[in-house]
């Protein structure tokens, strides 16, 4: 029988041993595992880029969705501003207080051996107070005449006739809607009538007052 000599054993061997050396293998490990944790590192540094490129263009997008929405919005405040302007001029219009009836009930309450002399009206407006910033119109009317039969008193008729007519009883609420300014003027005579002489007078009246809402 043959005897078989392996030259190569001892080599053999010697590199089997150095293969299921354990150092060895942890290093081929440890390398592997290194070399994902690298790849994973270069992965989130590619995914932090590409985010923060996201971000940009959202960040920009954003920016002008803001300037367009401020844009809008600041329209939306001028126009519910003007809106509440044009409501406000509307009331007034439509609320505002007419002197032409006034001089046409005027013209109905004359009465005889008196005479008007000047009238003036005086509307103003006032800021309310509290809560609700109403404006307050306030109306005045005065009436200045001679009385030109004072034995008479004709002025009494003509207050009078003044207070129970329609338009004023109405719109002044009261009986005693106008009432005597001051006193009566100095028996003076009529520089166009020598034979006759007169008394002035000043009769004035207070509307109600007249709240307009903001």
């Amino acid at each position: 029988m043959p005897i078989r000599i392996n030259l190569l054993a001892d080599a053999q061997a010697a590199a089997e041993q150095r293969r299921k050396n354990p150092v060895k293998r942890g290093i081929w490990v440890g390398s592997f595992l290194v070399c994902v944790v690298a790849l994973w590192i270069v992965k989130l540094q590619l995914d932090i880029f590409y985010e923060q490129k996201n971000f940009s263009h959202v960040e920009t997008d954003w920016k002008g969705r803001l300037a367009k929405y401020s844009t809008v919005t600041n329209e939306q405040v001028r126009i519910g501003e003007v809106e509440g302007k044009l409501a406000k001029l509307q009331g007034l219009s439509t609320n505002r207080f007419l002197w032409a009836p006034v001089f046409n009930a005027l013209q109905k309450t004359l009465v005889d051996n008196v005479q008007v002399t000047r009238l003036k009206g005086e509307q103003a407006y006032q800021k309310g107070e509290g809560k609700r910033p109403d404006e307050i119109e306030k109306i005045t009317l005065v009436i200045e005449a001679k009385d030109l039969k004072p034995s008479d008193q004709t002025y009494t008729k003509y207050k009078e006739n003044l207070a129970t007519s329609d338009f004023f009883s109405k719109r002044l609420q009261r009986r005693d809607g106008f009432v005597m300014d001051g006193t009566l003027g100095a028996l003076t005579v009529d520089p166009l009538d020598p034979t006759r002489q007169f008394v002035t007078f000043t009769l004035a009246s207070h509307f109600p007052e007249a709240r307009h809402g903001e």
